[in-house]
């Protein structure tokens, strides 16, 4: 998913949201899809046990169309007086049969955008507040002197936004404030446009902390007033 992000108009909304205030705010967004290395390897995993199961159950079986192909690469002869394979051979077969289900599947989901889709939305939530709380931490906003760092986090791909505050805000602001600056993201970045969504969400949590945290005589800007991309 590919939005185009005025990075000039979110800045400018977060250095004015901040002129009334002593908090800080960070917005990140990542714009590639996380990583779900589970994902392929379970699907493949499933695909390889049903497989041979479901072509048995269609009278299928895998020790009969794959003797040609079995004796061509290995150069088997397991047929006897009765023409039957030998027991070993049949199960060779199927293991056969599961590995090239499983690679075929795995590289299949593995490198398109399947393995998004068929990611549990549990799943994707989890990964991507993972992240938001990696970016939290990695960008100091809990190293801000009256603990009121904001971030608001957004996971483009997974259509996933989280806003993460220090304790300092935590303890003051009501959580619905949260949910409705997560809503108001999500929104426009279902209609396309994330630059107007982060300038709403960046004056709720501003409107939210100049109330509870004016600034005083001294406001120093403890965090660069950008948009990150990572």
């Amino acid at each position: 998913m590919t939005l185009k992000i005025d990075h000039a108009r979110i800045n400018a909304a977060i250095s004015k949201a901040e002129e009334k205030t002593s908090g800080e705010i960070t917005c990140v967004i990542k714009s590639k899809a996380l990583d779900y290395g589970e994902t392929p390897l379970g699907w493949a995993a499933v695909a390889a046990f049903i497989a041979p199961l479901l072509l048995a159950t269609f009278g299928a079986l895998p020790h009969e169309w794959l003797e040609p192909l079995l004796t061509r690469i290995f150069g088997w002869n397991g047929l006897g007086v009765s023409g039957d394979f030998a027991d070993w051979e049949v199960l060779i077969s199927y293991g056969f049969l599961q590995v090239i289900v499983f690679a075929i599947v795995y590289a299949l989901i593995r490198f398109t955008g399947l393995k998004l889709i068929l990611t549990p939305k549990a799943t994707r939530n989890r990964k991507a507040h993972q992240k938001a709380m990696e970016q939290f931490y990695a960008r100091g906003l809990h190293l801000t002197q009256a603990q009121t760092g904001v971030m608001i986090f957004c996971a483009l791909e997974e259509h996933f936004v989280d806003v993460i505050a220090d304790a300092g805000i935590y303890a003051k602001v009501d959580k619905t404030l949260w949910n409705e600056t997560v809503a108001t993201l999500l929104a426009h970045v279902k209609n396309g446009d994330l630059t107007s969504g982060f300038e709403a969400a960046v004056e709720k949590c501003g409107e939210a902390l100049a109330a509870h945290f004016p600034p005083g005589d001294d406001n120093p800007n403890e965090l660069p007033d950008v948009l990150i991309e990572i």
